[in-house]
This record gives structure tokens, sequence and C-alpha cells, in this order.
């Protein structure tokens, strides 16, 4: 996959407020992770876990974690308004949400298991897998996944007529011209393996939908680099992905969501 140069790239700072002013919107445009990828992430955990979860979002995987009977979860997150939404969205005496940015946070472990959804390009790798093994117990697990939305080259018609649109626009760290850096299997394993991790593990989920204009226009409305636009440039570019849908696919476009998951145990 190809590098997206330095200067054409959001800084990973930008992750921790891109998302909070319209966090009900985020929420509306992205869809859940994978059930079978859960079952993985706990194959190897103990019953009644302590979990941490890094960078929860609106809390679309913390509901899923939940569902899987911790003993306690402590979400951390660095924007102060996802942690406002989350806590009016879920209430739940295992719930202990933090709101700093990982991994400078203060946090007392240790963890069974800790997780990442979708927010492990906003942090330094080496830095945050060094913390996270910090906090972890000898031999607690490290899962860390994403949902790829836009996949060109994987039977994606519609991110292939999307890509010209979004060329010159400022990408984030996990973005690149061709796609995900979630499917750069060999750059994860990599890192996981430099900051001491064992029994890594990568699984990759595939699932496919169709989108209408207004669900295609909320998905890109969703993204870091479609925020951080001016509000002009904004909406021109997502009412071209809604053109693009109503005329070019006949008002229902064919999206591939790729759910790339890695898991790592710290030594025991």
């Amino acid at each position: 996959m190809a590098e997206r140069p330095a200067d054409v790239l959001l800084p990973r700072s930008a992750g921790r407020s891109a998302f909070g002013s319209d966090a009900a919107g985020y929420q509306a445009g992205r869809i859940g992770y994978p059930e079978p990828l859960f079952d993985l992430v706990f194959a190897d955990v103990p019953a009644n876990p302590r979990v941490l979860e890094i960078g929860a979002g609106t809390g679309i995987a913390t509901r899923s974690l939940l569902e899987r009977a911790p003993a306690e979860l402590v979400v951390v997150e660095p924007d102060a308004a996802l942690i406002d939404y989350i806590a009016d969205q879920i209430t739940d005496p295992r719930l202990t949400l933090v709101n700093a940015p990982f991994p400078e946070e203060s946090l007392e472990g240790p963890f069974d298991l800790i997780v990442c959804a979708a927010a492990f390009h906003w942090m330094e790798p080496a830095a945050a897998l060094a913390r996270v093994s910090q906090l972890l117990k000898p031999g607690g697990v490290w899962a860390m996944w994403w949902n790829a939305y836009r996949n060109p080259g994987h039977g994606d018609t519609l991110a292939q007529a999307i890509s010209p649109l979004i060329e010159g626009i400022a990408l984030p760290p996990s973005e690149g011209p061709d796609g995900h850096y979630s499917l750069n299997r060999a750059l994860h394993e990599e890192a996981l393996r430099n900051a001491g991790f064992v029994d890594i593990r990568h699984t990759l989920f595939r699932r496919e939908r169709r989108l209408d204009a207004t669900e295609a226009r909320a998905l890109y409305a969703s993204y870091s680099y479609v925020r951080a636009l001016p509000q002009d440039q904004r909406n021109t570019l997502l009412d071209a992905i809604a053109h693009l849908v109503e005329h070019d696919f006949a008002g229902s476009a064919p999206n591939v969501v790729l759910s790339a998951l890695y898991t790592a145990r710290r030594v025991p």
C-alpha cells in the first residue's frame, strides 16, 4: 500500500477533537463490529475480566464489550464531548469513564484485556504499545481493530468512484490513497513483535451492504478528514457523493466493509 506524504495527512492530535462536535452524526454514520470478532477477542480471556478500552468514541464497541460480562470496563477517551455522549447513552455500574488522552493518561492496572477499536491510528504506535504492555497482566490480551469502509480494489465500486473526489484532501493516519492502513498486516505484526508481544494473530472479516444517498452522505460526514474541511467544501464533497449514489448507482451503491483484527498477548 502506497505511503501518503506527511504534508497531506491530518496530525494525530486531530483525533482528540474531530468527532465530539457531532457525536450523534458519527453514531448514525457508522455500524458495529462483527460478533465473531468479539468471540476471538475474548477467547483467551478469563471470565469476568477487567477490561480497558482506549478511544471509545461514541461507544460502539463499548456496548458489545459490556455484553461480554466484564467485572469492570474502564474507558479512556480524550474528547470530553464524547465522554458526555457515552455517559448519556450508556448507564452501567461496571463502566468507568476517564477523560484523558492515551498513553498520557494516569490509570491503575493491571487489566486482563485492553482493546482499541478504530482509534489506534491517532496514537504514536511504539509509545502506545509500551503503555499497553505496562497495564496488562502477564499473559493478558491486547486487541485492536478497525472497520474500513472505503476499500477500492476490493469490489467496492463506490469507493473507487469517490477516490478522485478526495484527491488532495488531508487524510487521517489510517487512510492512504489506496485504502485503509489496517489492511497492512505486515506493518502491524512487526509493530507488535517489536513491542514484545507474543501469540500475534490477524483475522479479516468482510461484510457487504448497500447504501442509499442519505446513508452514504452520513458515512462520509462522519470521517475526520471530511469534518476538517471548511463548511462549504465539506458540503460540496458530500453533495457530490450523494449525487454519485443517486445517478451512477441508481440510488443504491455497494459498500464493502473490511474489519481487520489484531490480537496478541503480553509475555506470561
